[in-house]
């Protein structure tokens, strides 16, 4: 593993040193620190904890799980809550779905091999320690003390009928409905007045697939790494939007359902929304900047989620984006405002000087892939990163505008990078908001 270090003057089995040499590191960094602090411990979950104000106490750790740092300088603690560990290793095993060989691997293979060398040398990346020096890794070695004996007599269970069926879960995703698209295609989409201000009520017929040039028809819906039922938990950590004003600026035949997603076409909790809402609430974060004009935008509870557009990228624009994996990935949440989509902002590619323009794009909602890099306007934004030759050949580009968020090998060098993704200030000019 790159971060572990292997005696090569040993004659033994190499594999067999490293596994000894991690097995040993947790009861000896973790039993030093446990007689330093004594034995209440702050969960150490990379990812926000779900019980902050609990404490661990070693001597009575319940269903808390003991992990180690490979760092051996870390201070941050050995336990995570029960449930603080399941969800973050369902993000570490969501990694380790996309990595090597761990790809033909089923559900089981993952969760058996995830904290052995097999599957930790191909997932140690996700594992980052809050040190920032190290990674977690779950303590293999560690028994938890048997729970006490409960003398009071267990209810029976009911019996189950036969006729009995189990109630069938309904999904609010609809097969092949891509998140950025609104749900009437081809249908009467009736404005709904109380949401917009000096709007006359009228029906707006959306009869094209295709918003703008984007080609939303035979998008695939991502799949968005999401513990079940956190949206109730997160729903009551935003704000609950009380008007559309916010939506004034746009033109009048733009303020309707079509370009903007609103709850009627949600039809619930969906997807694409609790992804958002459950990222953010647990790093605790109720608002996120414009990457182009910084301005502060809150985040709705419902549809529209936000004054503009959320969209993922394997690139950070801002400095309070969140982190999060989705298809495997590691990605960040970015948003850009109503105003700067709407030509607010000016931002010109600093190759050719064209103007960047997102007015076509839905409002509300997110976007699974790099708007930016989804519309290239010259050859020198489709080059390799390494090599600054031609990976795609703007006039043919690529079939859909998710695929240039995506790593992609040049034909050149053979790097496999994310050759169409890079810093704000590499690509594009931006000047001082224009929009009033």
């Amino acid at each position: 593993m790159p971060h572990h270090r292997h005696n090569k003057n040993h004659k033994g089995n190499k594999e067999d040193t490293n596994n000894n040499v991690q097995q040993n590191a947790p009861d000896r960094n973790a039993n030093v620190r446990d007689a330093q602090n004594g034995h209440q411990f702050a969960c150490c979950s990379p990812t926000a904890c779900l019980f902050p104000d609990e404490t661990i106490d070693t001597r009575d750790p319940g269903d808390a799980v003991r992990v180690y740092c490979n760092n051996d300088q870390c201070t941050l603690g050995n336990w995570m809550h029960g449930d603080c560990f399941i969800e973050w290793e369902d993000t570490v095993l969501a990694y380790l779905k996309s990595c090597g060989r761990a790809r033909s691997w089923s559900e089981k293979q993952r969760l058996q091999n995830l904290w052995t060398k097999k599957g930790y040398d191909l997932a140690f990346k996700a594992c980052d320690c809050k040190c920032s020096r190290g990674h977690l890794r779950k303590d293999l070695n560690y028994v938890p003390p048997p729970k006490p004996v409960d003398n009071v007599p267990k209810p029976k269970k009911k019996s189950k009928k036969k006729n009995d069926k189990p109630v069938a879960v309904v999904s609010n995703g609809k097969p092949g409905h891509s998140p950025s698209v609104n749900s009437n295609h081809g249908q009467s989409a009736p404005v709904n007045i109380n949401h917009f201000n000096n709007l006359n009520n009228h029906n707006v017929t959306a009869t094209s697939p295709t918003n703008g040039n984007f080609l939303f028809a035979k998008q695939q819906k991502p799949k968005f790494d999401c513990p079940p039922d956190a949206t109730l938990q997160a729903g009551a950590y935003f704000r609950r939007r009380v008007d559309m004003s916010a939506f004034s600026i746009l033109p009048k035949h733009k303020q309707n359902p079509y370009h903007i997603k609103m709850e009627e076409d949600s039809q619930g909790n969906d997807e694409t929304r609790s992804f958002v809402l459950t990222h953010l609430s647990s790093y605790k974060v109720s608002a996120l900047n414009c990457v182009l004009c910084k301005t502060v935008l809150p985040v709705f509870d419902r549809y529209p989620m936000i004054d503009g557009t959320f969209f993922l990228s394997p690139q950070a624009y801002g400095e309070n984006v969140v982190q999060v994996i989705s298809d495997g990935r590691l990605q960040f949440i970015n948003a850009v405002c109503v105003g700067c989509l709407e030509g607010g902002s000016d931002i010109r590619c600093a190759a050719c000087k064209k103007k960047w323009d997102g007015s076509t794009l839905l409002l509300g909602t997110m976007y699974s892939y790099d708007i930016f890099a989804a519309m290239p306007c010259c050859q020198k934004r489709l080059t390799c990163k390494h090599c600054r030759r031609a990976v795609v050949d703007v006039n043919t580009g690529l079939s859909f505008y998710s695929e240039y968020s995506r790593m992609i090998t040049c034909p050149y060098c053979k790097a496999y990078d994310y050759h169409f993704i890079r810093p704000m200030s590499d690509t594009f000019v931006v000047k001082q908001p224009i929009w009033n």
